[in-house]
């Protein structure tokens, strides 16, 4: 009797994770007028035109690294909407796809700035739980949340390697702040420093 308690809580447990990973959505960032899927899937209906990988001499930061991806998806594919870089692969493997469109719907024009305008729907995205924690890079989650606080990693971390950036990064939020729901790296802290986020 003990031990069936103890499989119902276990999967109780996973199964409200697994729901909450689900329905976690975000709005993912674009550059260019591509929109950025990191450590999350489009919510929306698309089509898979091909898959791009990084070229022998690839950067390791992040800005230059997602630069040299879409650089090289646009050597390859004409048109397409966004890139979703798969997991594990330390951002240099990503499939480019096109979204389906409404056919009534009205073309997008370009910004004041020469930026092209991405349709906002095309930027909802749905997190990717890793190592139980959803992590938001390059991606804003849309539900409401409590800020826990914010980590970093320390000094003597000096891996550069982005897999194991995002690895150190939730490990430690995850044993500062037990309780928490997602990490949302900030930008412009090279995978560095993330805000630590339950939601409501």
């Amino acid at each position: 009797m003990r031990l069936l308690k103890v499989f119902l809580v276990l999967v109780l447990s996973s199964t409200s994770a697994f729901q909450l990973a689900a329905q976690v959505e975000g709005v993912a960032n674009d550059r260019e007028g591509v929109v950025l899927f990191i450590e999350s899937m489009p919510a929306n209906q698309y089509r898979h035109l091909g898959t791009v990988e990084c070229s022998t001499f690839s950067p390791d930061d992040i800005d230059p690294l997602i630069d040299h991806v879409l650089k090289q998806a646009r050597k390859n594919y004409d048109e397409f909407d966004a890139l979703i870089f798969r997991p594990g692969m330390g951002l240099c493997k990503a499939d480019a796809v096109q979204f389906y469109r409404d056919p009534k719907a009205k073309k997008p024009r370009g910004s004041s700035r020469g930026e092209p305008e991405v349709d906002a729907a095309f930027k909802l995205s749905k997190a990717v739980e890793r190592n139980g924690v959803l992590v938001f890079l390059q991606n804003n989650p849309s539900e409401e949340y409590t800020l826990l606080g914010r980590v970093e990693t320390p000094v003597t971390f000096r891996s550069k390697n982005i897999e194991e950036l995002v690895s150190e990064i939730s490990k430690i939020s995850k044993s500062t702040y037990p309780d928490m729901d997602a990490i949302v790296i900030m930008e412009g802290s090279n995978l560095r420093k993330a805000s630590v986020i339950k939601f409501n």
